[in-house]
């Protein structure tokens, strides 16, 4: 029977810590260049093949080094990236076409773009906590596909509504609650 805990938790965690993220942002200002569909298959490509890598290695990780330390890091890790969002400003991307197409452009900038950044270390972190690395590629892949078309769609009107200083603490006290509870998993029993 297929676990949809980690899948779920991955959608989760990783969509929430998108919103209002740079690569979304990113994919906005795409929005009003290039092809919706261009900008989706790119950012769908380029999801999968980033989240792909972080969830190898932390489902490698589950299996060589005993759970307790891999949660430990794990939630560890999530304060960490909490804190970090909350003190820390994301600097917007830009991206020029060159003549290459679209899909090249918003491909090679959203990779770029998310390259090393938190919501691929949580992909990471989340694969190595539940040692279920397909679920949490899927889940992770398709929150932030999911998320990155929202903002292509509604990106300028919730900017209207809500601020990004508002949607990045929000996504800042995801990452401390979920890093907390997992903590909590392994010294409160």
């Amino acid at each position: 029977m297929l676990n949809l805990y980690p899948l779920l938790a991955a959608f989760a965690v990783i969509g929430i810590a998108e919103l209002g993220d740079k690569t979304q942002l990113l994919t906005l200002g795409f929005a009003t260049r290039f092809s919706l569909r261009n900008i989706l298959a790119a950012v769908f490509c380029a999801t999968a093949i980033l989240m792909g890598v972080a969830v190898l290695f932390g489902g490698l990780i589950s299996y060589y080094i005993p759970s307790f330390f891999v949660q430990l890091f794990a939630g560890s890790l999530f304060i960490f990236f909490g804190l970090y969002t909350i003190f820390s400003k994301e600097k917007e991307e830009a991206a020029g076409d060159g003549g290459r197409s679209q899909f090249a452009i918003v491909f090679s900038s959203f990779f770029l773009a998310e390259l090393g950044d938190k919501t691929q270390l949580a992909a990471f972190a989340l694969s190595a906590k539940y040692g279920t690395p397909v679920q949490v590629w899927l889940g992770a892949t398709l929150a932030m596909t999911v998320v990155n078309g929202l903002g292509m769609l509604a990106g300028r009107g919730l900017k209207k509504i809500v601020s990004e200083e508002h949607i990045r603490l929000a996504g800042a006290g995801v990452f401390l609650l979920f890093g907390l509870l997992t903590l909590k998993e392994l010294f409160v029993r």
